[in-house]
């Protein structure tokens, strides 16, 4: 038992660089997406403030959320495993 849960807790700091690396990398291409957008368009104004409301719809967005699967998916697949081999 001890050593199931050092895999996980294992597990879990992996899945965690993981997931914020992802994450980062999710977030610098839609800050590079609204740069590219307002250089495009031709935009004036307050470029900065754009970016800043752009990000705030992002951090609202499913694809934010679905990044979450970093987690959900391989916990998932693990808990199934276990539970096809105890108990099928």
């Amino acid at each position: 038992m001890f050593a199931f849960l050092r895999l996980l807790l294992l597990l879990l700091v992996v899945l965690t660089l993981i997931y914020g690396a992802v994450s980062l990398y999710s977030r610098e291409r839609r800050r590079a997406k609204l740069k590219r957008r307002w250089q495009d368009k031709g935009l004036t104004g307050d470029r900065r403030a754009f970016i800043q409301r752009g990000l705030r719809q992002y951090d609202q967005s499913l694809r934010r959320q679905l990044i979450l699967l970093v987690y959900i998916l391989p916990l998932g697949a693990i808990a199934l495993v276990i539970y096809v081999v105890n108990f099928s």
